[in-house]
Formats: C-alpha cells, structure tokens, sequence
C-alpha cells in the first residue's frame, strides 16, 4: 500500500516547512485541533461528469447587505492632494424585505473617534416590528485586522439562527430605528459587525419592506436622518491606488453543500477550494454582488453587478454560512481518514478557520503560511463554517487516508 504519510513528509521537506517532521498520521496518533503541513500533492475535486466524487451547492438563506466600502475610511486630503469626505455619511442604503443579513467592515483613518449605526426607516402604511436573531462584533488594531476581528465570528456561530428572534422595535409609518452597533472607535482601528434581522408588518403578519442605511459620524446623532435621507452616499477609495468596490446585496446567505469524496491508494489525498472567486468557484458555489449606488456614492437607475479592476466579478466570500455534508469513501486497507482545513493550496496566506462539526462546539484555531489543522478523523460529518473578514480566500479543505 502506498503510504501517504511518506508522500506527506516529502512534500513537506521540499517545502522546507520545520514543523514536518513532527506530524504523524497513524492510528490513534492524530489529535483534532492539532497543526498540520498542506497536503501539496493532494488534487483537486472535480464537478467534472465521470469524476469518482462528488460536490453540490445550494443558495439559501436571506438576502445580505454588505458594506466594506470604503473599507478605509478618509476623511481630508490624501496623499495625492485629492480630498474626500467619507464621516458624517451613508455608507451605503438598500430596501430589504423580511428576514435579512447585515454586515459592515471598516477601518477608521482618521484623526477622530467615529461610531457606526444602522438606521432603519419604515416606508410602509402600517407598523414595523423588528427583530434581531443574532449577532457579532468586535474590533481593535488595525495594524493586525485579521487577529482584531476574528471574535465576531465565533461569536455568531455560537448562537442559534432561530426563527423569530429577539424584539429590539416597532417602527411607526415614516419613522426610523437606529442601532449603534459600533461607538467610539479610535483612529487606527478596525471594527466588523454582522446581524440577521427580521421585519415584519405589525398588522398582516408578514414580512415588510424596510431601508437600511449604515451610517458612520464624528459628531454624534443628531444629524443622523438628514445623512440617511441624503441624495448621496460616501465615495470610495476605488480611484485611489485600490480597488475598493465591495458594497451592496447579495441574494443568499448560505450555502449547503453535498460532498462526496472516494479516496484510494493512487489517489490518497484530495481537496476543495473553500469561497474561491469566479470563474475558479465551483458550479453553485458563487453569486453576484450588485448594488444600487455607484464609486462616486451616486445613485443607479437600477442595480448593477460590481465588477472591479482586472474585470474581477465581486461575490460571496466573507460572513456566508457554509454548511458541508461530507462523506468520504475510502479503501478497505486504509484505516483512517483524516479532514485538514487551512491555507489555499498555492498561497502563502495565513489566518483563522472557525468551525463546528456535527453538534460540537465552535472551534477557532489560527493556520500559518502552507499549514492547515486537523478538523474531523471521521468519514461522514458536518462541518459548519465561517469565513471571517480580512481573510484571504479561498481556503482548502483536505481529505487524506492512509
């Protein structure tokens, strides 16, 4: 039989990786959690028609507004002399319906503490209740965003979805809620916070139709509905020296996978590619961002797909609910199995992967460069997981035998 665990220590040697010779994949040997090289002669899974394994993708979920842009916020004159107002603003403003996602990421570039709030207005006839199911936030340095931000999402993964949620307000016709989800936030700091909520029309039982703006100030509440009634919204920094486009809504918050994986002793060692881009995504796996409100922060006639420099189609990447049912099938003579989670084969980023399997506990372990941790030595689970923001993706999930 071939062993795997011999490939495994050579293509570690010739990735020069000092932690390799530490890893062993032997019966009762492996603990869940522990580091581990990336597998780089695993191949990769194909959605190809007579491929041994397979994997399907189903949308779910709520719609999602996101707000990453601008994702540096500026206030004054740049390095290049250009001058930009982006506190004191609407970063960006949707209609969402029912039940709905919220996320905002930003970092604050200037001199003055700023907050964030989500202002909801009820254009509707009747009363509005609305609810909050759950939530995450956290913030810090800047210098280091992926450490700084990397408890929201546990935290949301720790709390049940449910269905009705907790009340937070019942907003009368023409009248607005607001959220400060976010206050005081010091210049050189990085903040995320992400939400599902629901809307519902007081009176008919059903989901109602609200507008939600995420607004960012220096000077306190009191000019708060003049910024969420405004003609315009922030700009971005997409002009400058960046590509800084990522705000608007996506139709779907989860994603259900199916995965089944066949391994064998000529092919010991397989993978995925977790939240890759178009068009490397898998069939099902991505969708279109689009938005109502150009760069400028002008509005559109009607929405459009976001779509930055180089012709990259912006989709789903940070903050989706992934859920994977994986099975995996492997030879009578390899005794074990083992589901590796971390970096991206080819990459030489770094982070955190945050996880459940089955009806565990949420796990957050960190990955160095071409590492990932061992996540399940089972052939069949779920695994429930999160991309977090300032994350590099794609990640890779691994599946070995030996």
């Amino acid at each position: 039989m071939k062993s795997f665990y011999k490939t495994l220590l050579l293509s570690a040697a010739i990735a020069a990786m000092a932690f390799s010779s530490s890893i062993t994949f032997a019966a009762g040997s492996t603990s869940l959690g522990d580091a581990a090289p990336r597998p780089e002669t695993a191949v990769q899974i194909s959605q190809a028609a007579g491929s041994s394994d397979q994997i399907t993708f189903k949308q779910e979920g709520t719609p999602v507004f996101a707000s990453n842009a601008p994702e540096t916020l500026f206030e004054g004159n740049r390095s290049d002399g250009s001058k930009v107002v982006q506190v004191n603003n609407t970063l960006y403003r949707d209609r969402m319906k029912g039940s709905f996602r919220f996320w905002s990421v930003h970092t604050n570039a200037t001199k003055k503490r700023v907050s964030f709030y989500m202002h909801v207005k009820n254009p509707a006839a009747n009363p509005v209740k609305l609810y909050i199911k759950r939530k995450g936030y956290s913030s810090g340095s800047s210098a280091d965003p992926v450490t700084s931000l990397k408890a929201a999402t546990a935290q949301f993964l720790n709390q049940s979805a449910g269905t009705g949620g907790t009340y937070l307000a019942t907003i009368a016709p023409g009248k607005s809620y607001v959220l400060p989800y976010s206050t005081s936030i010091a210049p050189y700091q990085v903040m995320n916070y992400i939400g599902d909520f629901r809307a519902v029309n007081v009176k008919t039982g059903q989901s109602e139709t609200v507008i939600v703006s995420d607004i960012v100030t220096n000077n306190g509440t009191t000019k708060l509905e003049e910024y969420a009634m405004s003609p315009r919204i922030a700009p971005t920094n997409f002009d400058f020296k960046t590509g800084d486009d990522y705000r608007g809504l996506l139709k779907y918050s989860a994603r259900k996978v199916n995965l089944k994986v066949q391994l064998t002793e000529d092919a010991p060692a397989k993978y995925i590619k977790v939240s890759d881009s178009e068009p490397f995504a898998y069939s099902g796996e991505q969708e279109r961002l689009t938005a109502n409100w150009n760069v400028q922060g002008e509005p559109l006639k009607s929405p459009v797909e976001v779509v930055g420099k180089n012709n990259k189609q912006r989709g789903s990447y940070w903050f989706t609910d992934l859920i994977y049912n994986i099975q995996i099938q492997h030879s009578s003579d390899q005794a074990n199995v083992h589901t590796l989670y971390g970096a991206a084969p080819r990459s030489d980023s770094t982070g955190y992967v945050h996880y459940r399997i089955d009806d565990g506990p949420v796990e957050t372990y960190s990955y160095g460069n071409k590492q990932t941790r061992i996540i399940s030595n089972a052939s069949s689970f779920t695994l429930t997981t999160m991309i977090q923001p300032f994350l590099s993706v794609p990640l890779g999930l691994y599946f070995i035998s030996e």
